[in-house]
C-alpha cells in the first residue's frame, strides 16, 4: 500500500477537492462530477479530517481556498497533468490506430513507400510506424509487431499468414549498363558480365550462383567484384549502372516501369515459395492493421511486369 493512503484514503477524494478548489464552488464541482452537493461537501470533509488540514473557508457568500488548500490544489493539477501527460503518451504509443509494421529494407524501399501516399489517403487517421527488419523469424508478440512478411509456404506457429506475392527472380540491369558493355542476349553472357552479389546476414536468399545453376549455366569460378549486405543496395547499384543484380519482380516494378532498369533477359524463376503477410495470432488484430493488410493485398503485387522486353531488345541493337 503506498504511504499516502495514509493520509487520503480514496483517490476520489482528490478528484472532488481538484474540481472544487477549481470551480471555487461546490455545487459548480457536483455538476461537473454530476454527484450532489452534498456529495461534494461530504467529500471534502472528509479529506479535511483524513489529512487534519483546514482547505477552505466557508461562508455564504463565496468559497476561498486557505493557505494549505492553495499548496494541495497547486500540487494535486500538477500531478493530475503530469499524469494525464504519461498515460496520453502511452496510449498514442499503443494506441489500435497506430501500427507497428516490420519489413525488410529493399520491400520498404522499393514497394511500400512508393505507395503509401495512396494508403493515407484512403485512411488518413491510421497512424504507421515503420520498421526495417534484417531478419524473417521475428517474434511479432515479443517485439510487439502488427503487420510483417516472411518468405516460405505459408505455415508457421503463432501467426496468421495471407498469401501477398509469389517469389520470381530475374535479371535486371540500368540502360546504361547495356549502352557501355553491349547487350546481354543468352543466360551464358552473364557470368562474363558485372554481377551485383549481395549476402544478407540473417536471411537465406537465392543468389547468383543457385540462379544460374536453375538456369543450366555452371559457373565454377564467379568474380565477386560487388557483394553487398542486402539485396536493397545491390539493385540500388544496378539502377546506378554498376553492373547486373537479381530483382524479386514486385520489387523491381516500378523501376523497370519507369526505365530505371530493364530486363536483360526474357527469364526468370519462380521458386516455389511466397512472400506472406504475417499478424500476430496471440492478440486480436488493430483495426489499422486490418486496414493496411487489405490496401497491401489489393495492390495486386503478383502483376505481370509492364513489358521492358521489347525496349530492352530495342536497346540491345542500338548498342551491339
Amino acid at each position: 500500500m503506498h504511504r499516502l493512503r495514509a493520509f487520503v484514503p480514496s483517490a476520489n477524494y482528490l478528484f472532488v477537492f481538484e474540481a472544487a478548489a477549481r470551480r471555487q464552488s461546490f455545487t459548480a464541482a457536483a455538476e461537473e462530477l454530476n454527484i450532489s452537493q452534498p456529495a461534494v461537501s461530504k467529500t471534502i470533509r472528509l479529506l479535511e479530517e483524513a489529512t487534519g488540514l483546514k482547505l477552505f473557508h466557508r461562508d455564504h457568500r463565496r468559497l476561498d481556498l486557505t493557505a494549505e488548500g492553495r499548496r494541495l490544489y497547486q500540487e494535486t493539477q500538477q500531478s493530475f497533468d503530469q499524469l494525464h501527460m504519461v498515460i496520453s503518451t502511452l496510449r498514442r504509443k499503443h494506441s489500435h490506430d497506430t501500427v507497428r509494421l516490420s519489413f525488410s529494407a529493399s520491400f520498404v524501399q522499393f514497394f511500400l513507400l512508393p505507395r503509401l501516399k495512396g494508403f493515407k489517403a484512403q485512411h488518413p487517421d491510421v497512424s504507421l510506424r515503420v520498421e526495417e527488419s534484417s531478419r524473417d523469424d521475428e517474434d511479432l508478440e515479443q517485439e510487439d509487431i502488427d503487420l510483417s512478411a516472411r518468405l516460405g509456404l505459408g505455415k508457421w506457429p503463432g501467426v496468421h499468414a495471407w498469401h501477398f506475392v509469389t517469389e520470381e527472380i530475374l535479371p535486371v540491369c540500368s540502360p546504361s549498363y547495356v549502352k557501355e558493355h553491349g547487350p546481354i542476349r543468352r543466360v551464358n553472357d552473364l557470368p562474363a558480365c558485372t554481377l551485383l552479389h549481395f549476402d544478407e546476414r540473417y536471411r537465406t536468399r537465392l543468389g547468383w550462383r543457385e540462379w544460374l545453376r536453375l538456369q543450366g549455366v555452371t559457373a565454377e569460378r564467379l568474380r565477386e567484384d560487388f557483394v553487398f549486405s542486402d539485396a536493397l543496395a545491390s539493385i540500388e547499384a544496378a539502377v546506378q549502372g554498376q553492373g547486373v543484380a537479381l530483382g524479386w519482380k514486385h520489387l523491381v516494378r516500378d523501376h523497370v516501369a519507369a526505365g530505371r532498369l530493364i530486363c536483360p533477359l526474357d527469364i526468370s524463376h519462380k521458386t516455389g515459395q511466397s512472400i506472406y503477410l504475417v499478424m500476430p495470432a496471440g492478440r486480436p488484430p488493430k483495426p489499422g492493421a486490418e486496414l493496411l493488410r487489405d490496401w497491401l493485398l489489393a495492390q495486386d503485387p503478383d502483376a505481370e511486369l509492364i513489358s521492358s522486353v521489347s525496349r530492352t531488345r530495342q536497346l540491345q541493337k542500338k548498342y551491339r
